[in-house]
């Protein structure tokens, strides 16, 4: 039995849709509906003169890992759509074909029409972060490497996001600056920790003051890693390897703390940094590089 370090299992966290905050959503969607309505309401619609009663359908137009249909109560609530009613037909980071009808709804087609974009929107984007994650997550777990996601996300919405990474198979990396200690390269510049000696007497001092906080360091050069290992650190990000280096830091390291690689890892390189074989890799692609997956309302 493979055995991993101390904090391995930390790491391994995945957000649920019950821990998305969704008093912050909706204070989100109210910029949403500014951005569609403003002080005149749906124009088109009224001056079409739209009434009655209908039922729209969400269809995939390709094949796709579905995240978002949670969202849709939220939206009716920010657009104020009492009328409406939603029956989501599939599960969120469910892989499903191209033509799958994934959720109807149901109540006034003025309503209907009134959220069609905002609610296509969103779940566009977060099923193309889903089923970019699923793709990055696949790939290194053919070498039992895990995919971790960042911080590098659309500002005010991070908890959609990283819900969406998350449906794709990625864990979920620290939400804020709030819940982890992640030492990074400006932390030691700002305060001039220049050489080894300071580098590992401060790391002793976080650790000490942090029992109960997970520790990680980011180091740019392989000259780092046993000074932070033995200085106590939970786990060490290693910025900018290269997949060799990155071998080589795993070989050293011998599964005592949990190693990171990240920075500038894409599609095309991330094979390489998986065959290295750290235990997690890091990168913002998935959601940044993703695209918007194609799905469609119909009506019934």
């Amino acid at each position: 039995m493979k055995l991993y370090p101390p904090a391995f299992n930390r790491f391994k966290k995945r957000i649920s849709w019950e821990d998305v905050d969704k008093s912050h959503l909706l204070a989100h969607l109210e910029l949403c509906v500014q951005e569609d309505l403003s002080n005149n309401g749906d124009l088109t619609s009224a001056r079409c003169q739209i009434i009655g009663n209908g039922v729209a359908e969400l269809v995939t137009r390709e094949e796709m890992i579905v995240c978002g249909l949670s969202l849709i109560p939220i939206i009716f609530e920010a657009f104020k759509v009492d009328s409406l009613v939603v029956e989501n037909l599939v599960d969120e980071g469910r892989k499903i074909p191209n033509g799958t009808t994934i959720a109807k709804i149901s109540g006034k087609q003025s309503d209907i029409l009134k959220i069609e974009r905002t609610i296509l929107n969103f779940i566009q984007r977060l099923s193309g972060i889903a089923t970019s994650s699923n793709l990055y997550a696949t790939i290194l777990s053919k070498n039992d490497v895990n995919l971790l996601d960042t911080r590098k996300t659309t500002p005010g919405i991070r908890s959609l996001e990283k819900f969406a990474t998350a449906c794709g198979g990625s864990f979920n990396h620290r939400m804020g600056l709030f819940d982890r200690i992640l030492i990074k390269d400006n932390h030691l510049a700002a305060l001039n920790i220049v050489n080894n000696n300071q580098l590992h007497d401060f790391l002793v001092q976080i650790r000490k003051n942090s029992v109960n906080d997970i520790v990680q360091v980011e180091i740019d050069s392989i000259d780092f890693l046993e000074i932070s290992i033995n200085a106590g650190v939970d786990a060490i990000l290693l910025d900018n390897f290269s997949p060799d280096d990155v071998k080589r830091a795993v070989l050293l390291n011998q599964d005592r703390v949990v190693l990171e690689a990240s920075g500038g890892i894409s599609l095309q390189t991330l094979d390489k940094y998986a065959r290295a074989q750290p235990h997690f890799v890091s990168t913002g692609a998935p959601i940044h590089g993703s695209r918007w997956m194609d799905i469609g309302l119909d009506w019934k």
